[in-house]
């Protein structure tokens, strides 16, 4: 299981569960000392490398000279660096230009978009855009952003590819997660999202397990023709918004639900045929964190009411948990460690969000139209 960055990724963690639920032995690689796969009670080898991102020769060569010691099955990537850096032949999945125009071919619809070159042709094209509006990197470095108007654009992060803008969607939230393999979906569960962190653009921290969607998992299918492995995908409603071709946080939902990813991949890589799987509609998956972040985010802003919020946030029977457990509490107590890194991290952005915006080149704040 390799990650190759902060070790702060929940799909790490289901993953490590979900491979020593299906009797395999997880070994995870670390960079920079801490990781919350690594502190399962169920990693059984942590091997450091260097981060994926910052040294992607080494981080490769690392993990290859550790694969090459006996009893290896495989490895799992954690992160888009990690596949990256691996040589993975998915950058067509990654980069999210190619990966729209892959998904029109194959009947599945994407969000408007435009494309630019760099954080200033961002700048100067303000005064064309339509705010609000979601601003994401083409290869995945930093999360999407919400932008309300063009002193928000200032803010975007500084990226070395293109940028991405999209109009900023309202319709419900759905995922598909899933196992894709010599062109056709083995295993599948279909997602409604009830919450999401962070807010406004973020990932699913309360979600359902809903009926398959036949039509759906046929164009899915076409666009991962060339991809053969775990993936997961973010809808706006009819519309992909995300496309993930690797684990998932929500993998524990996967096996409660009855299609077992994780291991029917590993038997995939033993040569065993394993039946197709679809997971039963109505399981509740919940990240706690997420999910009280969320709430807490929307009480503060009225946008919700407290009652509403409480009743939310109840325990239900039955719900499957993210990395929170406390039969393997490891992962929990690493992430407590996180905090003050996380609470000096926000710092630094408010202090940068609170400068001057810097208008476009031109002086008056908008380029010409």
């Amino acid at each position: 299981m390799t990650e190759g960055a902060d070790g702060e990724s929940r799909a790490a963690v289901a993953a490590v569960r979900a491979l020593a639920a299906a009797g395999y032995r997880p070994a995870v690689t670390v960079s920079g000392g801490l990781s919350m796969a690594a502190a399962s009670r169920f990693c059984e080898r942590r091997i450091d490398v260097p981060y994926a991102a910052k040294d992607p020769a080494g981080y490769a060569a690392a993990v290859r000279a550790e694969l090459a010691r006996p009893g290896y099955l495989g490895a799992l990537a954690a992160s888009d660096a990690a596949l990256v850096a691996l040589e993975v032949p998915v950058q067509g999945l990654l980069d999210k230009v190619a990966c729209a125009e892959a998904a029109r071919a194959a009947g599945i619809g994407v969000p408007t978009s435009r494309v630019f070159s760099s954080n200033a042709a961002l700048r100067a094209a303000a005064g064309e855009l339509a705010f609000p509006v979601v601003v994401k990197p083409d290869i995945k470095r930093f999360m999407a952003r919400r932008v309300t108007g063009p002193e928000g654009l200032d803010r975007v992060p500084a990226h070395d590819g293109s940028l991405i803008v999209q109009p900023y969607l309202s319709d419900d939230l759905r995922g598909v997660l899933g196992l894709a393999w010599h062109g056709r979906l083995l295993g599948a569960v279909h997602l409604r999202y009830l919450r999401v962190w962070p807010l406004p653009c973020g990932t699913v921290a309360a979600g359902s397990s809903t009926a398959p969607d036949s039509v759906l998992e046929g164009r899915l299918a076409q666009l991962l023709a060339d991809y053969d492995g775990i993936f997961h995908a973010d809808f706006a409603g009819d519309l992909l918004l995300d496309l993930n071709p690797r684990v998932h946080a929500t993998l524990p939902l996967a096996a409660a639900s009855g299609a077992d990813l994780v291991a029917m991949y590993c038997d995939l890589l033993q040569g065993r045929d394993p039946e197709p799987a679809r997971g039963r509609p109505g399981i509740l998956f919940r990240w706690i964190e997420g999910d009280l972040r969320s709430a807490v985010y929307r009480v503060r802003r009225r946008q919700l009411g407290l009652a509403s919020a409480l009743a939310d946030l109840r325990p239900r029977r039955g719900t499957v948990h993210g990395y929170e457990s406390l039969s393997d509490p490891g992962p929990m107590l690493t992430r407590l460690r996180y905090l003050p890194r996380q609470y000096r991290r926000r710092a630094e952005r408010i202090a940068v969000e609170r400068r001057p915006a810097r208008p476009p080149a031109g002086g008056d704040g908008l380029a010409p139209r």
